[in-house]
């Protein structure tokens, strides 16, 4: 009788295991409260812990990537990648939640795409971003943000002063994009950029990853 339950209970473990495996490569229903791994190449870290393609991404989690590190990545219909020598912080909506309400980039890059209905807010050393059913792709390093509104609208907003910078929306072509300097003594400056680093495919693969049509189609 011992045998058969633990035969049973290995089976389960075995069938539950496959089920992950495939679920992985599928898009993640908005309302999971986990997030799903679908690419992950090189070093990179959950919260200090070696990250796996089973690993329970999660509202307070931080993500972290080596010099070869890069991982793709959906949560509560959102979806991420995050290049080598990066590190990413997902904010809580409050003590204990489950939902993702604002993101800390702390260093590195980060592509991201968001459902629509609520917003998000990505914030850096110099900027805050306030995005709604937005891509974005943002770059940062002490001295300076490099933002990217790829499709939707974002408001930029100063770290330092709290103040509105920018409300950028791309209208005809896709990207609309900003780099952010900021110095202590001569403050929060903002410049227009060119695309940079990223491409079309990238952001129309995070929409696709989520279960959305690629915005780029007219």
């Amino acid at each position: 009788m011992k045998t058969t339950r633990h035969m049973t209970s290995r089976r389960t473990f075995v069938a539950g295991a496959a089920a992950f495996a495939a679920g992985a490569l599928l898009p993640l229903p908005a309302a999971a409260r986990w997030g799903v791994v679908h690419e992950l190449s090189g070093e990179a870290t959950i919260n200090g812990f070696r990250l796996v393609p089973a690993s329970a991404i999660r509202a307070g989690s931080t993500i972290a990537t080596g010099a070869e590190g890069r991982v793709w990545f959906t949560l509560g219909g959102d979806a991420y990648f995050l290049r080598p020598r990066s590190r990413l912080r997902l904010e809580p909506s409050g003590p204990g939640e489950e939902v993702v309400n604002a993101l800390r980039l702390l260093s590195g890059a980060v592509g991201a795409t968001f459902r629509g209905g609520a917003g998000r807010s990505l914030r850096t050393s110099s900027v805050t971003i306030g995005v709604r059913g937005t891509g974005v792709y943002i770059e940062t390093s002490p001295q300076e943000t490099y933002a990217c509104t790829c499709f939707g609208a974002a408001e930029l907003r100063s770290v330092a002063t709290e103040g509105t910078l920018e409300h950028l929306a791309p209208r005809g072509a896709p990207h609309l994009a900003r780099r952010i300097l900021h110095d202590p003594q001569t403050g929060t400056r903002i410049a227009a950029a060119s695309l940079e680093r990223h491409t079309n495919e990238e952001m129309a693969r995070l929409e696709r990853i989520a279960g959305r049509p690629n915005p780029f189609n007219s």
